[in-house]
């Protein structure tokens, strides 16, 4: 599936680990849903389309109260005979904790000394591949002219003689008090990314979950997981042990660090963002404590596998994702980024009850937004009715105005009447020009004949429809807007270039531009107009031609106009002037009539005029 296709979403997976198992014991209540208290109404929905679910051993449940005791009981005595059978005394932990300071003694002065074979000693009889000679060991000190040889010697030898009593008295198996003991992951597709609460999304999350540590974790076992479908996100906890089954030692964070660490070698090209993992060396200062460098080395180190192990995991996820048609990503490090973020982790530390968002407060907000929409749409309502009696008022005044351009037009006729008896007295003088004004003459009292009519019989019916359809009174408003600022250019321009074109052929000049320019235009003039009120536009045009005296074949529209008519009319709404179904078969059959019975040219005539 293309990438495009997918809807992106962010992933918000939070590690928690605990070595304190009185904080164990508070998480494990919430998501076992055993911590009831007097929010609970609050916290969750009552009435979720599906029940929350606890998933053990593999083994998919409905997650009942009586499951989630027995549960809580069971991990209870598991984990209180561990504790008993690996837990270091305090004698252990105090016997361990001395060797632990000599080890970082010897550490720190083999890191501060030059000379391999000393470095290669010490190395070797820590590690017990060769036991520890006094005499040889003071030679090699000398040899390379150390200081303080005795005390060397002397810490050489408490470590060893401290490991051998430690691995005499205390088991292997004795374990800190303060290690990590069991690891909650929490995985959240975050309430902005706006998906509904379901099963299927929750099935996706642990699948992933489960995936990930089972193939690259498979000595860690997953204790139980949950899947919480009555709050406001989709959301899974899980319980992983962090005893290696295998080894029985608590190393699971040096497990992350090596699977990084391959991680990051197989995929260095696809991780530019993360740089290459940080070295002890790049923290060490002249002036900086060895405590210092261990500490911020450490700390750097800790970041950068959170990293790459985000990286694996967000790969991981979206191999299964893309099924639901999800992909997840990285959102940029922004300031409001960082914010939004410290916002979360803040209302993550607070009790659900307080929080800003949990089940309580997302009903809140649905009803005040549903509330704003109502008010919305009631203010919109008032809006239209407002603009419904202004577009009625508007066609009134259109009335009276074609009124006035009626009255207008009879004085024109008369003032022009009497201007065609004046050309008479000079026709003697003026004959080629004379013939042509009074052709003009002609052509302006038959289209003002034919306007006049048009007009008259437009004002009748646009009375008759304004009580008939007070729907289209917003459409004839929108035509008449369109009219006057797209079309009616367009008719104007249509006589400029028919003028230029008559001009050009009289004086012998080639008119192939303006016809070119016509053609353009009457493209533009079509593309705004309905399908019947197109063909009698169209029609129209090569008549007025025709009777100019014009080669209408060079004005009618090609294969890629006619194309770009039909993307026009298939992909925007600019067709804005159309016949009703009355008018389109009159409009047919005058067009009939007059390939039939030609009419002389009618300079008044306007063709162009999307009422007609």
């Amino acid at each position: 599936m293309n990438d495009t296709n997918l809807q992106t979403i962010t992933l918000t997976k939070r590690d928690r680990n605990y070595s304190n198992l009185k904080g164990l014991d508070s998480s494990l209540k919430h998501s076992l849903r055993l911590d009831q208290n007097e929010y609970d109404d609050f916290e969750f929905n009552p009435n979720p389309d599906h029940p929350n679910i606890a998933i053990v051993g593999g083994v998919e449940q409905v997650l009942t109260r009586g499951l989630a005791e027995q549960l809580l009981a069971d991990f209870n005595d598991q984990i209180q005979t561990k504790l008993k059978a690996t837990e270091a005394t305090d004698e252990i932990a105090a016997e361990k904790e001395k060797l632990r300071k000599l080890k970082s003694k010897l550490v720190k002065f083999i890191n501060a000394t030059e000379p391999t074979e000393i470095k290669e000693y010490i190395t070797s009889v820590m590690k017990g591949e060769r036991p520890l000679v006094v005499q040889d060991y003071a030679a090699l000190l000398n040899q390379h002219k150390i200081s303080r040889i005795a005390q060397r010697i002397d810490l050489l030898e408490n470590y060893t003689t401290k490991k051998r009593e430690i691995e005499q008295n205390a088991p292997d198996r004795a374990v800190s008090r303060t290690v990590n003991r069991v690891k909650e992951i929490i995985l959240v597709i975050p309430e902005p990314n706006k998906l509904a609460i379901t099963k299927a999304y929750t099935d996706l999350l642990q699948k992933s979950m489960h995936q990930f540590y089972q193939k690259n974790f498979p000595n860690n076992k997953m204790l139980f997981s949950f899947s919480h479908l009555d709050e406001t996100t989709n959301h899974v906890h899980a319980f992983l042990d962090l005893q290696n089954e295998k080894t029985g030692k608590y190393d699971f964070s040096a497990q992350e660090f090596e699977f990084a660490s391959q991680y990051y070698a197989r995929n260095k090209a696809h991780l530019e963002k993360i740089s290459e993992p940080p070295t002890l060396e790049g923290f060490k200062l002249p002036n900086r404590s060895e405590e210092k460098q261990n500490h911020r080395f450490i700390r750097e180190r800790e970041s950068w596998k959170s990293k790459v192990m985000q990286a694996a995991f967000y790969e991981h996820f979206n191999g299964l994702a893309a099924a639901y048609d999800l992909q997840a990503k990285f959102l940029p490090k922004t300031k409001e980024k960082k914010e939004y973020l410290s916002k979360i982790e803040q209302e993550a530390k607070k009790p659900k009850s307080e929080r800003s968002h949990n089940y309580y407060t997302r009903q809140v907000e649905k009803l005040e937004q549903e509330l704003i929409e109502k008010k919305e749409e009631l203010a919109e309502q008032n809006t239209n009715v407002v603009t419904l009696k202004a577009t009625i008022t508007d066609l009134q005044n259109t009335v009276s105005t074609y009124q006035n351009k009626i009255q207008s037009l009879e004085i024109h006729a008369t003032e022009q009447k009497k201007e065609n008896e004046k050309l008479d007295n000079h026709r003697q003088l003026l004959a080629e020009d004379i013939t042509k004004k009074t052709n003009k003459t002609e052509e302006l009292r038959e289209n003002f004949k034919a306007t006049k009519e048009r007009m008259t019989k437009e004002l009748h019916d646009l009375r008759r429809k304004i009580v008939e359809d007070t729907k289209r009174k917003s459409v004839l408003e929108n035509a008449i807007k369109v009219y006057e600022e797209e079309l009616e250019p367009l008719i104007k321009k249509f006589d400029i270039l028919v003028d230029r074109i008559l001009d050009a052929k009289r004086l012998d000049k080639n008119p192939e531009l303006y016809y070119k320019r016509l053609r353009e235009n009457t493209y533009k003039m079509a593309s705004r107009l309905g399908s019947e009120k197109r063909k009698d536009y169209l029609f129209n045009v090569g008549e007025q031609l025709k009777e100019q005296g014009i080669d209408h074949t060079k004005v009618e529209l090609g294969i890629a106009d006619k194309f770009r008519l039909w993307a026009s009319d298939t992909f925007t709404n600019k067709q804005v002037v159309e016949f009703d179904k009355e008018e389109a078969e009159q409009a047919k059959q005058a067009r009939k009539r007059r390939l039939l019975k030609p009419k002389p040219p009618s300079p008044f005539q306007d063709p162009y005029d999307p009422y007609q």
